[in-house]
């Protein structure tokens, strides 16, 4: 048997430009293969940039899919980017390198697969149908693109289809998981590229997902992803929020309107569909005033969640009574119709069940609150403690690696695993030498009403010296635009200001790195998942610690049930998270060079906590010199 270094030396020789001995690589793959050869055990491991987390978990899980030790390996991520990494690149060279012959797929969610029966039926719907289904006139021009496509596909998966359409449209041509009646009861369901995903995953060795899809999977009882020895979360930071998310229930006023739409055409003389706009008028307005609270259910909101209920049960039986009329009169309904009506079933009993969820809440279990914006706001019922969930369905059966390149030791607790430790490898990148970690202690304290003015000056100072090529983070869109407002009167002459919402991510981003001396200024989307390698970034700012807001619904209860450790147990971890995921946008490649000025001077000063947000940073050289950090912003200016 061969040992694990030779392995992955082979794995590593085999990538483009020859491969290099890391060893905090070789460290992570002993460790997961440690995870595969002990059943059931649990691993948490800490893999900075640079790393190579990818191939480090692959080599042992593809050698050991190859000598049969184990029979199936789930990989679930929190971005589509590293999945299309992994099935394109990290997959393929690693297998080929070894020799083995094990196979790999995707599988997401059924909404993300174009559903033939749904495009049929709306291409034979008349005109004002169709508008009907669309939610509008304008959705109608994008039906020509998809059938253009659909030529081309070989998965129906949303994510090949550029420019992606408007969500109502896409809507209009997918279902959801509570939706379709399955293969067996679809005129379609021969093609179904959904089913086809599902099949190709049950025969796959390795299954790439995300954690989202798992979530569903664990809220299901184990009913979506086949059954495995190993899954492994990269990017596991985001797992006990999306673990959370997916257990829950959601109500919205478009749930009722869609269900309108849907139900229109098969009760034609029914008042049910005028009634069930009614209830999605009456949801949206009830809880539009709420948006980003808790609540309790008032007895308006009660009234209008039971009225809701008593249409969406109308419509079931209104459904069957169309069924028996046309049973009664020609014997049976034709499939389409039949299909059609089961999947409005469907959907009008999930939106009974969460309906229920939400009213029968137990306030020690579940917090409501209210998502979204005034315009669209969402019930959430979310469940405050995951782990009666995860003990159940997360960690029996089958080894769990989480890796990431920030996870916060309290990971384990917040999944149900509290004994679960996390283990830091080192990183290939010489920190101290690549860059500075910047705290200006001459700013005032973010409470002080001069702090925002010092802040953008600061920020201007810093752009300036570094000639553009700066990413400028924020923790709410009013600072974001007030920094924007001031750098675009200081600065347009000299360089071009970026600004989150002004574009497309992917726009932004590819405008920051065509032009020559630019500044990009965004909010919490942008702290994670940016990758700006080389010369195309050597300054990140931020102007303040990213503790999480007193008020946020979910973590407000929590901190309730903590008690006086709420703010080490969920504050801090969230913080250091954050803060880690921020700094960690500059240096991508070993060259990299640059600086990371912090403009919150909590980080300096702060005897309680500023340690654990310190240890969360890569190991960068630190400062609070303002000249020291403009000297060497120049110097790579210069060069």
């Amino acid at each position: 048997m061969s040992s694990i270094s030779s392995l992955l030396g082979t794995v590593t020789q085999s990538v483009a430009g020859g491969g290099e001995e890391r060893t905090g690589q070789l460290q992570m793959a002993e460790l997961v293969d440690s995870a595969i050869s002990e059943k059931d055990s649990a691993i948490a491991v800490q893999a900075g940039t640079g790393t190579g987390k990818g191939i480090a978990y692959l080599t042992p899980i593809v050698h050991a899919l190859g000598e049969g030790r184990i029979e199936r390996a789930i990989i679930a991520t929190a971005t589509i980017a590293l999945q299309d990494q992994l099935l394109g690149s990290d997959v393929p060279t690693t297998v080929e390198a070894l020799g083995a012959d094990v196979s790999a797929s995707v599988l997401k969610g059924r909404s993300n697969y174009l559903c033939l029966q749904r495009l049929d039926e709306l291409n034979e719907a008349s005109i004002g149908e169709q508008q009907q289904l669309l939610a509008g006139t304008d959705a109608q021009s994008h039906l020509p693109s998809i059938a253009a496509w659909l030529e081309t596909t070989s998965t129906g998966d949303r994510e090949e289809l550029v420019p992606a359409p408007p969500g109502p449209v896409w809507r209009a041509v997918s279902v959801g998981p509570d939706e379709c009646p399955g293969a067996a009861r679809c005129p379609r369901g021969s093609e179904c590229y959904a089913e086809r995903a599902r099949s190709e995953a049950a025969e796959a060795d390795i299954v790439i997902t995300n954690h989202h899809f798992y979530g569903l999977h664990m809220a299901s009882e184990g009913a979506l992803l086949p059954d495995h020895d190993l899954v492994v979360f990269d990017e596991a930071h985001h797992l006990p929020d999306v673990i959370s998310a997916t257990s829950g229930a959601e109500i919205t006023g478009g749930r009722f309107r869609n269900i309108a739409r849907r139900t229109r055409g098969l009760l034609a003389d029914s008042d049910v569909p005028d009634l069930l706009i009614r209830s999605a008028d009456d949801v949206a307005d009830e809880l539009a005033p709420r948006t980003g609270s808790r609540l309790t259910i008032s007895a308006d909101l009660m009234a209008v969640l039971l009225a809701g209920r008593t249409r969406a049960d109308s419509a079931i039986r209104e459904l069957r009574k169309a069924v028996g009329s046309a049973e009664d009169s020609s014997g049976s309904l034709d499939t389409k119709t039949a299909t059609r009506v089961e999947r409005a079933m469907r959907m009008l009993t999930s939106l009974i069940d969460d309906i229920d969820i939400v009213i029968n809440a137990e306030p020690d279990k579940t917090v409501l609150w209210v998502d979204g914006s005034p315009s669209n706001p969402i019930l959430k019922a979310t469940p405050i403690d995951v782990t009666p969930l995860c003990e159940e369905w997360l960690w029996p059966g089958h080894s769990v690696v989480l890796t990431s390149a920030t996870l916060a030791s309290t990971i384990g607790t917040s999944l149900g695993l509290p004994e679960l430790e996390v283990v830091s490898v080192p990183s290939p990148f010489d920190y101290a030498e690549l860059g500075l970690l910047y705290c200006p202690l001459h700013l005032p304290a973010p409470n002080d009403h001069a702090f925002p003015e010092q802040c953008r000056q600061e920020i201007q100072k810093l752009v300036e010296a570094a000639g553009g090529r700066s990413l400028c983070l924020f923790t709410s869109y009013r600072a974001m635009e007030g920094a924007a407002e001031f750098l675009d009167d200081q600065l347009s002459d000299a360089m071009t200001v970026l600004v989150q919402g002004t574009e497309s991510k992917a726009e932004l981003i590819r405008r920051f790195v065509d032009t020559e001396r630019a500044v990009l200024l965004a909010t919490m989307s942008f702290w994670q998942g940016v990758d700006l390698p080389g010369d195309d970034l050597t300054l990140v700012t931020i102007d303040r610690l990213p503790f999480p807001r007193p008020d946020d619904p979910v973590l407000s209860a929590r901190r309730e049930r903590e008690g006086s450790a709420a703010f080490r147990t969920i504050d801090l971890p969230r913080a250091a998270t954050l803060l880690a995921q921020a700094a960690g946008r500059l240096v991508r490649r070993a060259d990299d060079r640059g600086v990371v000025a912090v403009l919150d001077k909590r980080l300096g000063t702060s005897r309680n906590y500023r340690w654990e947000l310190i240890n969360a940073l890569p190991p960068f050289r630190r400062t609070k010199d303002p000249q020291e950090v403009y000297d060497f912003l120049r110097s790579l200016d210069l060069s």
